[in-house]
């Protein structure tokens, strides 16, 4: 019967008589109107949420969620409006991105480069293990190459990480806003993601206790340098009491630092306290080119063979020829220029944002390459969201980062990195700055 409930929501979406905001009967409403028990009405709506089309908010209890009313979500759109403000996806602030033309025609003249159009290992060829363990070291983190495998960049590392490690059913706690990618991942696995409640410090030590002694928690997904999407950054504090945790309940550890090397401070990772149960993951994306896909995964001895049958049964191998362009830019010195340049760059664009939305709720970093921002009553994530698309900007909704049921907050994450200028990045933040100041045109009640 709850599953009933799911295709009558599903297909009320796609008839057009559900529409993005409009807001659900209560789980008692619903069951007495149907004659169920509540209980058979949450597990309904929970099947919605799994299925991406219902969210739970703060104050309005269940509503549809669909992104754009049908239209491509955020990170699916493509350029073809060059008028579009792109505060949506984060990244590594192309205009800054190494020269390619001139790493490519460096490579051409090397002997050996043909190899890179032939199989290799499938952990990574051994320069570019060398290279990984040399990357790491940005994090505090000396590690052996043979304990570096190179993946296809970050996400390519969690879909590894999770099947590998984990089995389907497996509860992995992370916290309750997070990286939608890590949704995915954990989906595709099959494993049951436990929302951790978070401060300041990102996830909260008493909270991951609490659902350690609830449930049969067996991994933990960190992003402690600089979280996505709150921005918050763990202290060696809290590092600590989450590695003690850890231990004692025996748990795996994915350390994903995507954004680590933009933060203030660097060297605080729970894998330097804990490396025998950590598996660090690496990317190169926002330090050095998004196009790249590759990403540097530490983990302990003991798994390196079982991850490396995992790259093989994904994708075989990273592209060597990709790998080596990013050894060679770590290996001589580009890539710390590089990231040096857009640290620079990402420090002087959180600036302007700070200056144009003064007053506001803004969650920020110095070096940071984007915001999370608290709306106003009566705003919603999905309504400010679709408001800015409306106005040319786009943002990314809180309901995008809720992980569950857990109730979505009334936020947006602004990138910082993807506006092709500042001056571009300007005209969009004035854009949020008046549109926080109307009123938004709230979706129906379906009764």
């Amino acid at each position: 019967m709850y599953l009933g409930l799911a295709d009558a929501i599903m297909a009320d979406v796609e008839r057009g008589a559900l529409k993005s905001g409009d807001r659900l009967p209560t789980h008692r409403d619903l069951a007495e109107a149907l004659g169920v028990t509540v209980g058979t009405v949450t597990r309904g709506y929970a099947e919605a949420a799994r299925r991406g089309l219902v969210r739970g908010e703060v104050g309005r209890g269940t509503v549809v969620a669909l992104g754009q009313d049908g239209a491509a979500p955020w990170w699916g759109r493509d350029d073809a409006d060059p008028e579009r403000i792109d505060l949506g996806l984060v990244t590594g602030m192309y205009g800054l991105d190494p020269d390619l033309a001139a790493g490519l025609r460096e490579l051409a003249g090397r002997g050996d480069v043909q190899e890179l159009l032939r199989y290799q290992p499938s952990r990574g060829m051994a320069r570019h293990r060398e290279a990984g363990a040399e990357w790491l070291k940005h994090y505090g983190l000396s590690v052996d190459p043979e304990r570096v495998l190179v993946t296809s960049g970050g996400q390519h590392a969690l879909v590894v990480l999770f099947s590998v490690l984990f089995r389907p059913g497996d509860r992995v706690a992370a916290a309750s806003l997070n990286y939608p990618g890590l949704m995915t991942a954990a989906s595709l696995a099959g494993l049951k993601l436990v929302p951790l409640d978070c401060d300041g410090e990102g996830v909260r030590p008493e909270s991951l206790a609490e659902a350690c002694a609830r449930e049969s928690v067996r991994g933990l997904y960190l992003m402690p340098g600089v979280h996505n999407p709150t921005t918050a950054g763990a202290s060696p504090q809290r590092l600590a009491r989450l590695a003690d945790i850890a231990r004692q309940r025996g748990l795996l550890v994915v350390e994903d630092e995507a954004y680590a090397l933009t933060a203030d401070e660097s060297g605080h990772t729970l894998a330097r306290l804990a490396p025998e149960r950590t598996y660090f993951v690496a990317s190169v994306s926002k330090a050095i080119a998004g196009g790249l896909r590759v990403a540097f995964v530490a983990s302990p001895q003991e798994h390196v063979e079982r991850l490396a049958l995992g790259i093989t049964g994904t994708t075989w191998l990273a592209a060597p020829l990709c790998v080596e362009l990013a050894s060679m830019w770590i290996n001589d010195g580009t890539a710390d220029r590089v990231l040096a340049l857009k640290r620079a760059e990402a420090g002087r664009r959180s600036d302007l944002a700070r200056e144009i939305l003064a007053g506001q709720r803004v969650h920020s970093r110095k070096n940071g390459y984007f915001i999370w921002l608290e709306l106003p009553e009566p705003w919603r994530g999905a309504d400010f969201e679709r408001a800015a698309l409306e106005r040319g900007v786009v943002v990314v909704a809180g309901e995008s980062f809720a992980l569950g049921q857990t109730a979505a907050p009334m936020a947006v994450r602004v990138s910082l990195s993807a506006a092709r200028s500042r001056e571009e990045l300007k005209r969009g933040l004035l854009i949020l700055l008046e549109l926080l100041g109307q009123q938004p045109r709230p979706g129906r009640a379906i009764v």
